[in-house]
C-alpha cells in the first residue's frame, strides 16, 4: 500500500515524515522555534519601530519649542528697537526665560537624539537577526525537501515499478 502512495509527491512525502526520526521531532522542533525567534524578533523591531517615531516626534516638539522661544525673542527686540516700551520688558522676559529654559531644553534634545541613535542601531541588529533566521528556516526546510527527495530515489530503487 505504500508504494502505491510514492507516485503522488505530496503523499510520498507525508509518508517520508511518518518513517523518518528526524522528521517526527527534531525537524518540525528546529522549524518552530525558528519561527518563534523570528516572531519575537519581529515584535521587538515594530515596537521599536514605534519607539523611534514616539523619540522622532518627541525631538520635534522640543526644535519648535526653542525656534517659537528664539523667534518670539526676535520680535520683542525688534519692536523694542522701534521704541516700544512693553516690548523691551517682554524682550527681557522672553531673554531670561530662555536663559533658563535654552540648556533644558537641548540637554533633552541630546537625550532624545541619543536614545532614537540607541534605538536605530537595535533596529538595524534585529533586520540583520530575521534575515539570519529566515535563512536558517529556508536552509532546513531545503534540507528536508533534500533528504526527502534523496529517500524517495532510494526508496525507487529498492522497489522498482
Amino acid at each position: 500500500e505504500e508504494r502505491q502512495l510514492m507516485g503522488d509527491a505530496a503523499k510520498a512525502y507525508q509518508l517520508f515524515l511518518l518513517h523518518d526520526p528526524r522528521a517526527a521531532e527534531i525537524w518540525p522542533d528546529q522549524l518552530q522555534n525558528l519561527r518563534q525567534e523570528r516572531r519575537a524578533r519581529m515584535e521587538e523591531a515594530k515596537a521599536l519601530g514605534e519607539e523611534i517615531q514616539q523619540t522622532n516626534e518627541a525631538k520635534q516638539k522640543v526644535q519648535d519649542a526653542l525656534a517659537t522661544l528664539n523667534e518670539k525673542l526676535r520680535e520683542a527686540k525688534d519692536e523694542a528697537a522701534v521704541g516700544h516700551a512693553d516690548a523691551a520688558k517682554r524682550a527681557e522676559t522672553l531673554q531670561e526665560l530662555l536663559s533658563k529654559e535654552e540648556p533644558r531644553l537641548i540637554q533633552l534634545f541630546d537625550e532624545k537624539r541619543q536614545r532614537y541613535e540607541l534605538d536605530f542601531g537595535r533596529l538595524r541588529e534585529l533586520k540583520r537577526e530575521i534575515s539570519h533566521l529566515e535563512h536558517a528556516e529556508k536552509k532546513l526546510e531545503t534540507t528536508v525537501q533534500s533528504e526527502f527527495q534523496h529517500w524517495r530515489k532510494a526508496v525507487a530503487q529498492r522497489y522498482p515499478g
